[in-house]
């Protein structure tokens, strides 16, 4: 692979992500950038479509889109591909070399690409316009400086015996996989390997993770990398955080209108205007979002109410007395109107939140919440959840949290669960909610004291919670933020040297007790709470600590975690990527315009 490896990239995701596609869009001349489904989302979510037409880039174009795209010819142009390599995708592009419209093509795929796949491109490409051919790793979803993805929300099939996975199973599992390397490999890293000991599935992960960095031992050969720790979680060993209502703002807003490619559809709120249908919540396009996505809903207040104030002046700044004013304010016109925009989406979003939070009576529901996953009084947490499930305020998905957080902390409680599960029977209204009803008896299976390798109430109180984790992060502690993530504990024992063998052994390779970086992955999807955590730990730490970044297979709300417990997120049209032989192994060269691939 043509990359130099003493060059240490700037340890965020989105840095990493976009220093690949800076390179792609900085060849020489008029190009094309073709995108398949998954690539297209992971360009939009590191770059601005400014930044790419800055690049001489006049179009692009999806490769296996399902509407067909132009056949006009674009002779004039050179096709620039950033291609994961599955299956469908490795097609199209057969495809379209066999009838190309590019005046050449410059291939680059997010991951390993096996030898087969080559000499099949190799093969298609009949009138040798392949210019080159490289394994760009960037095959995950950047959402935050340390934070990304693998948009992978279905995990719920992979908790059965693997002796029964289908293939689309193990295709899942080996995406998971593909996504950490890749991640990896960005980061210019080859970290010892750590993982839950309480979780099979968390241990099947690490052992593919270390044979795919020893099968591919020669991309991994880092000798100047830094010291750096892997630690693979499973979500069910924390079924309760995705469970619980959020009060940091992109935790808080994922939970109450859902982000979904760092965008959030407002076109169901009442009298929203047309142009904040469709907001943008991006960290690396929105300067005020990057400062205050980890604030908490008291203290988002108060920034957007500044903003607001801002705003007010600087549109108040511009009094046109001569020539000279008119000018200088047509000048700035631009960045203004930008301003505003800005204001009016934060504005929008804020209101909209603040009138659920007050209509459907969320913070009681969090202060239940909170009691029910912090405290052990039996006959108050009854109690609270009996006069929520009964408030007709109350949204049914928040009572079915609620009922499901009591059926956990309560599991031998099996009379009073049963007048729960029969008042949301009587109040289901439609099949939706008639099958989220079924949440409160699949979240046992899933992560019941049977299912679940690890104590989950082991020290969650509040008071010992306050004494025992990140003393020195100043967080601001009330009645609807006390419950911690099992990471914080995970982190708070990595970075005290107190992370014992016997709950979190190391795979293969014993690593230190102090390390430069630290990348942790919760196979079944990590929450944008935990992300607001290692954000809080990373700006603690300051230059000089060392650097966390989170990964999962996806980033859950509460809705999308019963989905996947449930199993009706699974997609049965997963892409499966080609099955991996000989990949130390370049495609032959066959002269002239033909295909050479280089690790």
């Amino acid at each position: 692979m043509d990359y130099k490896k003493s060059q240490q990239v700037s340890f965020s995701a989105i840095a990493a992500f976009k220093s690949y596609v800076e390179k792609i869009i900085s060849i020489p001349g008029m190009k094309a950038l073709i995108v398949d489904k998954d690539t297209m989302t992971m360009v939009s979510l590191v770059a601005s479509q400014t930044e790419i037409i800055s690049k001489q880039v006049f179009i692009v174009e999806q490769i296996d889109s399902k509407s067909k795209p132009t056949k006009t010819p674009m002779n004039h142009l050179k096709a620039v591909c950033l291609l994961r390599p599955t299956r469908s995708t490795l097609l199209s592009l057969q495809t379209a070399l066999r009838k190309p419209k590019f005046k050449e093509f410059h291939l680059f795929f997010t991951n390993f690409t096996s030898e087969a796949s080559l000499k099949a491109i190799a093969a298609a490409d009949d009138y040798e316009l392949v210019k080159q051919v490289q394994e760009y790793y960037c095959d995950f979803f950047a959402v935050n400086h340390d934070l990304w993805h693998c948009n992978l929300f279905s995990s719920r099939s992979l908790y059965t015996r693997r002796s029964n996975w289908t293939v689309l199973d193990t295709e899942i599992l080996n995406r998971n996989v593909q996504g950490v390397l890749s991640a990896l490999l960005s980061f210019k890293q080859r970290p010892v390997v750590r993982y839950q000991k309480s979780s099979a599935l968390a241990k099947a992960m690490a052992v593919e993770l270390v044979t795919g960095m020893k099968e591919e031992n020669e991309v991994f050969d880092f000798r100047d990398s830094q010291q750096s720790v892997l630690i693979i979680l499973d979500r069910r060993e924390d079924p309760i955080t995705p469970l619980l209502m959020q009060w940091t703002y992109q935790a808080m807003v994922h939970e109450l209108l859902t982000i979904k490619d760092n965008r959030v559809d407002m076109s169901k709120v009442k009298d929203i205007k047309e142009d904040m249908k469709q907001v943008v919540m991006s960290i690396n396009q929105d300067a005020f979002f990057s400062e205050s996505y980890t604030y908490n809903f008291g203290d988002l207040g108060k920034s957007i109410k500044d903003l607001v104030n801002k705003y007010k002046e600087k549109k108040g700044s511009h009094k046109i007395n001569t020539i000279q004013d008119m000018q200088r304010f047509v000048e700035q016109y631009p960045e203004l109107k930008t301003f505003q925009g800005n204001v009016s989406k934060h504005v929008a979003v804020m209101v909209e939140m603040n009138r659920k939070v007050k209509e459907e009576k969320l913070m009681a529901v969090s202060e239940a919440e909170q009691n029910l996953a912090c405290d052990h009084d039996h006959s108050k947490a009854v109690e609270e959840v009996m006069r929520l499930l009964g408030d007709s305020k109350v949204p049914f998905l928040r009572k079915v949290c609620v009922a499901s957080l009591y059926h956990l902390r309560y599991e031998k409680q099996r009379n009073e669960m049963n007048t729960m599960r029969s008042i949301l029977k009587d109040q289901a209204q439609g099949m939706n909610q008639m099958r989220l009803l079924r949440f409160c008896d699949e979240i046992i299976k899933y992560a019941g004291a049977s299912a679940r390798g690890g104590e989950l109430y082991r020290n969650r109180g509040f008071l010992s919670m306050v004494k025992n984790v990140f003393s020195g992060l100043n967080e601001i502690e009330n009645v609807y933020t006390r419950y911690k993530p099992l990471l914080a504990s995970v982190l708070d024992g990595l970075l005290k040297n107190k992370l014992t063998m016997n709950d979190y052994p190391f795979m293969d390779t014993v690593g230190g007790s102090k390390f430069d970086q630290v990348f942790v992955y919760v196979v079944g999807g990590t929450t944008y709470s935990e992300a607001a955590l290692v954000s809080e730990l990373n700006a603690a730490a300051g230059k000089g600590g060392p650097k966390i970044i989170l990964g999962g297979s996806c980033v859950h709300n509460s809705m999308s975690f019963i989905s996947d417990i449930l199993g009706l997120s699974r997609n049965d049209e997963f892409p499966l990527m080609c099955p991996k032989d000989n990949l130390g192994t370049a495609c032959q060269d066959r002269g002239g315009g033909g295909i050479q691939a280089a690790r």
